[in-house]
């Protein structure tokens, strides 16, 4: 399966307490569906994957598919230091008919590639399911090298593609030289998401897209359209809110703040993640209003 288009890695609203808020959970799909992106990856970084526990991401998981009724693809985020956890996490998802999983490299214990390599014949052969590979640098500490990448694709006929979230023009370019006529190039940060089309990727699953959703679809399609000048007046002003959202502040809480300035109920970011102090509330309220989102 070929994963294209706006696809937001949502995020999981918790109450003051930590709980998952499902009411506030359904009041968001509700946000993304009618802005007509193109699929949801849900439990993912954004969506505090690595923080919810099993039951949890059960919960979770359904009902982003319960909601979605079939409408758009629903992507599953895992991740563990562990092959078998990872295993697990797949098996699980596969039971919620999800329609994807987007598999985070191993983390903490940093992998030679030839342990890399090992982990992902492992896992891929444990599924049927389409599977993205996630190059995160900023949360696992490296690069997977892009040699690797395309042995996979070649070796497993359920390798579906890579959200590449280096912000590397150079790798998004020289990935969808190797990939990009068989399998999915997705961007994995606003800021690149026009270069990333304009080179020939599928799209992007990229955090500005939570809380800015009708700008990144309407960049995809007036790009779609060959409108390269809206494309691009759009492409600056997500470049603007991905580096006051998303790099600027600890993005969990900041991402959940706009969706707050936005009259969303984005909750609570779980602990370790603390609320924004007011000076930073004050700068992502600045942001979103120089976007016209509020």
């Amino acid at each position: 399966m070929r994963f294209q288009g706006i696809i937001p890695p949502h995020v999981t609203p918790f109450d003051e307490e930590g709980g998952v808020d499902l009411s506030s959970l359904d009041k968001l799909l509700d946000f993304w569906l009618n802005s007509r992106v193109h699929g949801l990856a849900t439990c993912a970084s954004n969506g505090e994957g690595p923080l919810l526990d099993e039951e949890e991401r059960k919960i979770v998981i359904k009902s982003v598919v319960d909601k979605v009724g079939g409408e758009i693809p629903v992507i599953a985020g895992v991740s563990s230091p562990s092959t078998k956890r990872v295993i697990r996490q797949i098996e699980q998802a596969e039971k919620l008919e999800v329609d994807g999983i987007l598999l985070t490299p191993p983390y903490y214990f940093k992998p030679s590639t030839r342990e890399l390599l090992e982990h992902y014949r492992t896992v891929l052969r444990s599924s049927s399911l389409p599977i993205l590979l996630y190059n995160v640098p900023k949360f696992v500490g490296y690069d997977i090298p892009i040699e690797l990448i395309g042995k996979i694709a070649e070796e497993h006929g359920n390798f579906s593609g890579i959200k590449e979230s280096s912000g590397a023009v150079w790798r998004i370019s020289e990935l969808i030289r190797i990939l990009g006529r068989r399998w999915s190039v997705l961007a994995g940060t606003g800021d690149v998401l026009l270069p990333t089309l304009a080179l020939g990727g599928d799209g992007g699953i990229v955090a500005v897209s939570i809380f800015a959703p009708e700008l990144t679809v309407k960049l995809y399609d007036l790009f779609k359209a060959g409108d390269l000048k809206g494309a691009a007046d759009i492409q600056r002003v997500l470049t603007m809110l991905n580096e006051v959202v998303v790099k600027r502040y600890n993005q969990l809480s900041a991402t959940k703040e706009a969706l707050r300035l936005r009259g969303l109920p984005g909750g609570f970011a779980r602990m370790p993640s603390q609320p924004l102090s007011e000076e930073e509330r004050n700068d992502v309220k600045k942001a979103l209003e120089l976007a016209n989102l509020i």
